[in-house]
């Protein structure tokens, strides 16, 4: 029994061990996506303080900050997007390890429990034999005299 509880607590810190792992990874995932991100913003403002500087008069300036601001909004929302899809992907892979872990925790419970019915079986029988023992093993001249009396009664 003790090394079925044991299994349990291991399985318990396998499974935190691996669930932090998947936060970690995940976590390194959105840094690296956002780190491509900044690149691209990066390259796209070099790209954009070329055409400012390339611009002759104001029609050329408001294209040109029209096209920024697009490009910005769009950005902000491929982060946010990306963002939400690796905090759903790792939602969906800590579930995934909790129902797994449940799977194996109920398993090894009912292990338990099966184990626990079975020393209780054994022990019932125990006593049921030891009982029956017992009332063998008891004085004889008791029971005679039970009978004569219940034979004069």
């Amino acid at each position: 029994m003790q090394a079925q509880f044991f299994d349990l607590y291991r399985t318990g810190m396998k499974t935190a061990a691996e669930l932090a792992k998947t936060s970690l990874e995940n976590t390194v995932r959105l840094q690296q996506k956002q780190l491509d991100m900044v690149r691209n913003i990066l390259d796209e403002n070099s790209r954009s303080t070329d055409r400012l500087g390339q611009a002759r008069s104001i029609e050329d300036l408001v294209g040109v900050q029209s096209q920024l601001a697009g490009t910005q909004l769009q950005r902000i929302a491929e982060f946010w997007t990306s963002a939400w899809q690796i905090a759903a992907e790792n939602q969906k892979t800590v579930m995934e390890q909790w129902q797994s872990q449940l799977g194996q925790t109920g398993e090894a419970m009912r292990e338990t429990v099966r184990s626990s019915e079975d020393v209780a079986r054994v022990a019932a029988q125990q006593i049921s034999r030891a009982s029956g023992s017992l009332r063998e093993s008891s004085p004889q001249p008791e029971r005679k005299g039970q009978e004569s009396h219940r034979r004069n009664g």
